[in-house]
């Protein structure tokens, strides 16, 4: 139980970070060190729901037999975590999202974690 809590609230916490990273870097600001917390902390976030999402995976491996859903969320999943990583090599080269993009991916990036919140949820798939 202690893994699933910690990877929902993990969950959340990345969706934060990771929002709020994306809203920085819509921003033209010239000193860049507010998106590189944000990112480096959003990207850590990242790699720690990784491990306990892999960690409950391996604990209970008839999880992955449990129907497309959890593929689905997956390959969202990783979509964001490409994502991150792109958006942290943007911020560590100082390149700012222009105001159009970063709204896009504010809310592509929103529904994808919406939607990985409602697949695991209802497990409909």
């Amino acid at each position: 139980m202690f893994y699933y809590i910690s990877h929902l609230l993990l969950a959340f916490s990345w969706a934060i970070l990771l929002l709020t990273f994306i809203k920085i870097l819509s921003f033209k600001t010239q000193d860049f060190t507010e998106a590189k917390i944000f990112g480096v902390l959003s990207f850590l976030t990242m790699i720690l729901i990784l491990l306990v999402g892999t960690k409950m995976m391996l604990l209970n491996p008839a999880i992955a037999k449990n129907g497309s859903w959890l593929h689905i969320k997956l390959s969202i999943d990783i979509i964001l975590m490409v994502e991150n990583s792109y958006l942290l090599f943007c911020a560590f080269k100082k390149q700012n999202l222009s105001k159009k993009n970063g709204n896009i991916l504010y809310v592509l990036t929103f529904l994808g974690f919406l939607s990985m919140v409602v697949l695991t949820l209802t497990k409909a798939l």
